[in-house]
């Protein structure tokens, strides 16, 4: 009897616990904090620049067409109202911002003073230590891209002379310099040429007016007679320059010569090729990772050739206008970049100014 009623306890007490166990109420295991919807601002200087910002905003109308909320602003140049800018934009409860390097100081300050917003800066070569926990960075290797048409330029140019035009020279366009000018060098060395760089900035994203009059000037002064235009919505009058002149272009972030194809052809048919950056697919996939759940954040993406992040166009006017054996070295030069034979120089190894400065100058 004593072995029976014992039996019937421990069968009684088995299953009280196999129902609290099915009751759900496991209150020494935490349930997973629900993430919150994102809610996504992207800011940059200025759409219609057939360029960056655009390739960028192509990733936002993919998002959007996904079901994201995404909101674009676009800042004024006048970089002493960014902090005001900024504070707007938090003011419409984003809790996701992707803003260009442009804006790296305003970003680093408003996640500073308000740690339940992320930042992802886009464009951004920073150093981990220096990202706060709500921040991220996502770095295209540029000089990578750069490096091959520098090397093409020098393989076309005749009159020994090659052009590179910036818009603002901040340190990510002088990313692009570094690497076109280890591009025109390394030809140079290869080849037995002597083909100097010439090069300006505008000052301005949104000056074709200004691009123009320099472009002619180093036609005329200095017989450039390739062009690289790093300059937003300014690279519009170096295109225009180049279609006055004869010369050849080259454009930038995108597909530049799709871009004008149909809506003024004369522009179109003297782009050569560009050095495209895949920033739209890029933000797109940072979106989803952190959708998902990643964690990103105090760190930095970098993306080069060898993530076909970066890269060039090869299009129909490209193979038609480039010698076959220039193409094939310009192709041999992009596997030896993503392989690591090549190791591209960039602006942030130099130690200081007067490091780049002094490798700038050995190319003019």
């Amino acid at each position: 009897m004593h072995m029976k009623r014992l039996l019937g306890r421990i069968l009684c007490i088995s299953a009280a616990l196999l129902s609290a166990a099915c009751s759900g109420k496991r209150k020494t295991v935490p349930e997973e904090t629900e993430r919150k919807p994102l809610k996504i601002a992207y800011i940059v200087t200025r759409l219609g620049d057939r360029a960056y910002c655009d390739s960028g905003e192509k990733g936002m109308e993919q998002l959007r067409q996904e079901g994201f909320d995404v909101t674009t602003y676009e800042f004024e140049e006048d970089s002493s109202r960014y902090p005001e800018q900024m504070e707007d934009v938090i003011r419409g409860n984003h809790n996701l911002i992707l803003a260009s390097s442009d804006f790296s100081g305003t970003v680093d300050q408003a996640a500073l003073e308000h740690p339940d917003v992320n930042f992802v800066l886009v464009d951004a070569r920073r150093d981990p230590q220096d990202l706060l926990a709500n921040e991220a960075a996502l770095y295209f290797a540029q000089n990578e891209g750069s490096y091959l048409i520098g090397a093409l330029s020098a393989a076309l140019t005749e009159t020994n002379t090659v052009a590179i035009d910036v818009g603002m020279t901040v340190p990510v366009i002088r990313d692009f310099v570094s690497g076109y000018v280890n591009g025109v060098l390394d030809w140079n060395a290869a080849n037995g040429t002597d083909v100097r760089v010439v090069m300006a900035s505008v000052d301005s994203w949104n000056d074709p007016d200004g691009m123009k009059k320099i472009c002619l000037d180093q036609v005329k002064n200095s017989h450039a007679d390739i062009f690289y235009q790093v300059a937003g919505g300014s690279g519009n009058g170096l295109f225009e320059a180049c279609a006055e002149t004869g010369t050849w272009a080259i454009g930038v972030d995108s597909d530049q010569y799709e871009a004008f194809k149909e809506s003024d052809p004369e522009k179109a048919a003297v782009i050569l090729t560009s050095m495209v950056k895949e920033v739209g697919n890029s933000l797109i996939e940072i979106v989803h990772q952190i959708d998902e759940g990643q964690d990103i954040w105090k760190k930095t993406e970098v993306l080069g050739l060898r993530n076909k992040a970066v890269g060039y166009v090869n299009n129909e006017l490209y193979r038609t206008h480039v010698p076959q054996r220039v193409r094939i070295a310009v192709e041999k030069a992009a596997e030896e970049v993503r392989s690591g034979r090549i190791q591209v120089k960039s602006y942030f190894d130099f130690k200081d100014e007067a490091e780049y400065l002094a490798y700038i100058q050995t190319a003019q």
